[in-house]
């Protein structure tokens, strides 16, 4: 107790009348138990930690491209970027599967942007999917002897027989292609 208190003694404040409605009125709003937030998403802790080592510059359409799955996961392979421009990467996707990767565009927002890309939005195109190139219909022509000769002469130097013969194979399918 301080000197001034001693000697001039300050008369007791009035009780607010107001003030019990008040508290009652605080604690009703906040009745039962207090919401714990959600816990951070590890996502954004792993971005902090992976965005110094991406490069400076940013990841362009053909890296996109040749990246894609890696980048992308495998729910989004199937679908092939077509576009990217001014933050907006267009998608080609098969018609069944373009409304769930609708569904999923965040977390390949996500991805993208922790992979070093500048994406606002991803626009998801619902168009056939290309019919994949094979090889069945194509018949490969034997070598002639001159041309395997030619093949078994420029690798006769080569000692291992293992390594001798992949080489042969591949010199093959080099001439026949």
């Amino acid at each position: 107790m301080s000197l001034r208190e001693r000697f001039f003694p300050v008369p007791p404040e009035a009780a607010d009348p107001n003030a019990e409605a008040r508290a009652a009125q605080g604690l009703a709003s906040q009745r039962g138990r207090m919401t714990i937030a959600a816990a951070p998403r590890a996502s954004k802790a792993v971005a902090a930690v992976l965005r110094p080592m991406t490069r400076e510059s940013a990841v362009g359409l053909n890296e996109l491209k040749r990246r894609w799955r890696e980048i992308a996961g495998e729910s989004f392979a199937r679908a092939i970027p077509e576009k990217f421009a001014a933050g907006v990467l267009t998608l080609r996707a098969p018609g069944a599967l373009a409304p769930f990767l609708q569904q999923q565009a965040p977390l390949l927002i996500e991805r993208l942007k922790v992979a070093g890309a500048k994406v606002r939005s991803v626009r998801i195109e619902q168009r056939a999917a290309a019919k994949p190139v094979s090889n069945v219909g194509r018949v490969k022509r034997p070598l002639t002897p001159a041309e395997e000769q030619a093949l078994g002469q420029a690798l006769a130097d080569v000692g291992d027989p293992g390594l001798r013969a992949a080489l042969m194979r591949l010199g093959r399918a080099v001439k026949q292609g």
